[in-house]
């Protein structure tokens, strides 16, 4: 079996966002509660918990805590799971001392089983601007409608996580569980082969005689990230200044992001009918 991720675009009111956004929150604390009672624990017994017990212990303080009753109950075993996996990684030497975390550092909630519907389906727009949406219903969330730019395997879907970037954007990944065997093989032959050399001064340069320029993304939007910087270092830390700061210097890296992954997908790849190598 392979695993396969299916990202979309996801839109919200200003309440679901809030109440996302209070939920991170909860999972974040609901994190560290399980931290330090595995601190604890080892401290007193020279014992770590497995991961039965940890799910178990947070489907506990879920119970005795009203805050994390907000939680769904699968989500919360999540975050037990992702802080097992974080130990087991610093136990197998692959990465630091699993440590607390901080709220707005945790932006990402995972429905393992159940706690989520899609559902109305329906095409919006006309020509190019034709586009599928669907409704997707989160448990002790909301409503967010999804930008269905490819076709979903519902049946085979395994987890469906929602994450919140730092610029503000919402996007829900869906992994989905494919067999082997059937990964697509093309049987079509290309009509055209050249050879790409890839540079800095031209993005890359086609043994025919064409080539790229390079849009250089970083450097034209240095001078507002650099700006944007200085003014986030003069902002007190986690104040509603920092916090606004930090959103637009977010934004402007995901522009930047999306200007290098657009100029990629659509300048090497614009001839499908050539077979290129580097």
């Amino acid at each position: 079996m392979r695993v396969r991720a299916y990202r979309f675009r996801a839109y919200c009111s200003n309440t679901t966002a809030g109440v996302l956004k209070t939920q991170l929150e909860v999972a974040c604390k609901l994190y560290n509660a399980l931290l330090h009672a595995e601190k604890e624990e080892y401290e007193e017994n020279k014992h770590t918990m497995s991961k039965n017990e940890l799910r178990q212990l947070a489907l506990d303080l879920r119970k005795q805590n009203p805050e994390f009753q907000v939680l769904h109950s699968q989500v919360a075993q999540q975050v037990a799971d992702r802080f097992y996996q974080a130990r087991e990684r610093f136990l197998g030497g692959l990465a630091n001392k699993p440590k607390k975390k901080k709220p707005h550092r945790y932006l990402s909630l995972v429905y393992p089983q159940s706690g989520w519907k899609l559902s109305n389906w329906r095409d919006v727009g006309q020509g190019k601007n034709k586009k599928r949406k669907a409704r997707l219903r989160l448990s002790k969330i909301g409503f967010f409608t999804l930008v269905m730019h490819t076709e979903l395997p519902l049946k085979r879907v395994s987890q469906v996580c929602v994450k919140l970037y730092p610029s503000g954007r919402i996007h829900v990944i869906f992994v989905v569980e494919e067999p082997e065997a059937e990964e697509e093989q093309s049987s079509k032959e290309p009509k055209k082969a050249v050879g790409v050399d890839l540079g800095i001064t031209r993005l890359a340069t086609l043994s025919d005689g064409r080539y790229l320029e390079n849009p250089k993304p970083l450097e034209r939007s240095l001078d507002r990230v650099r700006m944007l910087q200085r003014t986030l270092s003069r902002k007190r830390f986690l104040s509603n200044n920092w916090l606004k700061t930090k959103t637009k210097l977010a934004k402007e890296h995901e522009h930047i992001k999306d200007f290098r992954r657009d100029s990629l997908n659509s300048g090497l790849f614009f001839h499908r009918s050539t077979m290129c190598w580097c």
